[in-house]
């Protein structure tokens, strides 16, 4: 039975379609397992964000407790009110955190005793603090002070048990967001402990002295703990998200927490009793100082919710991604199928692109097709050979431009010089008057020659001639922009074309190349004194001109400067001579040419 590449052909597109759609299954399960992972861990990290609010209220209640049991008896009610107020708010926080988790605490003894543990702590801290707040400001005693702020540490400690109790069922449950819970967690105790600093500093405010050494120790250890907090979430929290707005919010922490707030109430402890303000003032100074670290708090926790909302959402697109790619493949492995008819079929759209890519100039040698009929490697032998024909045509093409534009710039270069020449500054003038005319600008020429030229030749010979004029060119071309070429005219004549000028402004640059002149220096013939006159003529924007016009105006102011002495410019407002304008060049040249 003769072989046939058709029926391979439709078996290796069954094998194909078969691998796709085992390839298509297997992606499309594994993201659809990835969105659910991400959509239950999104729900996990809101319950546990829910946790970290909780915990954060119970330490923030410390602050108008604080304030209350340091305030003076005129500040007693609207002290009072802020407390009930951030109590409620509080109570409202646990009892939304009891709900969320309610299904837990059905099935977790150690959640429901650390529920109850809370409960507990946080109504004898509210007792002590109502106990002192009910005793008179002058009749207060500073150790109940301190055991009712150390009975909301209690409080806060419990809050945090529990926190963390909830944070590890959530990550036992969703390890994916792991990082996310840790970080958020340190964040929630940095804004624990820069509370509790402040409290141990009301502690020491309102203590009688003899327990001043350990609320130090405190204080101390403390701030201990808080630097290596900074330094954690310094190095972690931008890392693991992206942009910047982390690192931007830790900044401020570090610039108004630990470099304001935090040295303040390090200054107040030093302080003796006498010099230092009482508790209240303490309060007010420093409570604000400590939001940018609630801020970064926050922060952490809306971007810890947001990725994982996006790594939900990119789930759930690969889900999409992973159908329509499956059916991509498969449409196109039956049209592949319809459409294959014969070996021929792929080695011929090669060729079609090797074809297409030499018609677009892509000549480089495509990689050698193996396992090719004797006929198609002839083929495609053919298109080697067209690919080195066509290297080589555009090798002589290149060359062939190289030499025209060496050609084009030889026949518009002066080569004593290196400046433009006369041929090439006319073309330049004709597109400069048509541009100036369309967008209304002035187009000015400079004209200026040699002073007694002749003289040099004849006293020092046509070598030091040339020398002098190749110097000019060196010498007088830094002075002009870019925009201003710079031409040898003819003979010792040299022509400068401006444009967008006004009759000061090329009077201005050709006293300024005139002054450049006598200071130029010939090789050979260092004392060599060379100057030379100039003409200027300006042409407003449609004036009927031409550029020999132009030119010749210029000429004429040029022969009025020779007649007026050398060495000097002539432009519009100078005064005119005697000479008939079109006799001005040949008087010049019957003057010696300078």
């Amino acid at each position: 039975m003769p072989f046939k590449i058709q029926h391979l052909q439709w078996l290796g597109g069954i094998l194909a379609a078969a691998a796709c759609l085992a390839l298509g299954g297997m992606s499309l399960r594994s993201n659809l397992a990835d969105h659910e992972r991400y959509r239950h861990g999104g729900e996990q990290l809101a319950r546990y964000n829910a946790v970290l609010v909780a915990a954060n209220a119970v330490s923030a209640e410390r602050g108008p407790a604080n304030s209350a049991m340091g305030g003076a008896d005129g500040d007693r009610a609207a002290l009072a009110a802020a407390l009930a107020a951030k109590r409620a708010d509080t109570d409202r926080k646990i009892a939304g955190v009891e709900a969320l988790f309610a299904g837990e605490r059905a099935a977790a003894a150690e959640v429901q005793h650390l529920q109850a543990e809370l409960h507990l702590r946080l109504g004898q801290g509210r007792a002590a603090v109502d106990a002192v707040i009910s005793t008179p400001p002058g009749q207060r005693v500073g150790n109940d002070v301190a055991f009712a702020i150390e009975m909301m540490f209690a409080a806060a400690d419990a809050a945090i048990a529990l926190r963390d109790q909830l944070g590890r069922a959530v990550v036992a449950d969703t390890p994916q967001i792991a990082a996310h819970v840790v970080l958020n967690n340190v964040a929630g105790r940095m804004r624990e402990d820069a509370g509790r600093l402040g409290s141990y500093v009301v502690m020491l405010l309102t203590s009688d002295g003899s327990l001043r050494e350990r609320f130090e120790a405190n204080i101390a250890e403390t701030q201990t703990r808080l630097q290596d907090m900074r330094r954690f979430l310094g190095g972690f929290a931008g890392a693991l998200f992206k942009g910047g707005e982390v690192d931007a919010v830790v900044g401020t922490v570090n610039q108004v927490y630990f470099g304001e707030a935090l040295p303040y109430a390090r200054a107040v402890a030093s302080l003796q009793p006498a010099a230092a303000p009482d508790a209240a003032t303490f309060t007010r100074a420093y409570v604000p100082g400590m939001r940018p670290v609630e801020n970064l708090r926050e922060l952490i926790a809306e971007r810890s919710q947001t990725t994982i909302d996006q790594l939900r959402d990119q789930a759930s697109r690969f889900v999409l991604a992973s159908l329509l790619l499956t059916l991509v493949v498969i449409i196109a492995l039956a049209v592949i199928g319809i459409a294959f008819r014969d070996g021929l079929f792929l080695p011929l759209i090669t060729a079609r692109q090797q074809i297409i890519a030499i018609a677009h100039g892509d000549l480089t040698g495509p990689p050698v097709m193996a396992h090719v009929s004797a006929e198609v490697r002839g083929m495609f032998e053919g298109l080697d050979l067209l690919r080195a024909q066509q290297r080589r045509r555009v090798e002589l093409e290149e060359e062939q431009r190289r030499l025209t534009e060496q050609l084009r710039h030889l026949s518009r270069t002066d080569m004593l010089t290196g400046l433009l020449n006369r041929r090439a500054v006319n073309e330049l003038a004709l597109d400069s008057l048509a541009s100036a005319d369309a967008e209304a600008r002035a187009v000015g020429v400079l004209l200026f020659d040699i002073d007694h030229f002749k003289a040099i030749n004849d006293s020092q010979g046509h070598a030091a001639g040339d020398a002098v004029l190749a110097a000019i060119g060196r010498h007088l071309a830094p002075e002009l922009d870019a925009t201003a070429p710079f031409a040898r005219y003819g003979g010792e004549e040299f022509i400068v074309l401006l444009t967008d000028t006004t009759d000061a402004l090329a009077m201005a640059l050709a006293e300024r190349l005139r002054r450049a002149l006598s200071r130029l220096s010939v090789p050979g013939a260092p004392r060599m004194v060379v100057t030379a006159s100039f003409g200027v003529a300006v042409r407003l924007p449609d004036a009927d001109q031409t550029w020999e016009q132009l030119v010749a105006t210029a000429d004429q102011r040029l022969y009025r400067a020779k007649r007026s002495g050398r060495n000097r410019t002539c432009g519009p407002d100078t005064p005119a001579l005697a000479v008939p304008a079109d006799t001005a060049m040949t008087l010049r040249a019957a003057s010696g040419g300078g």
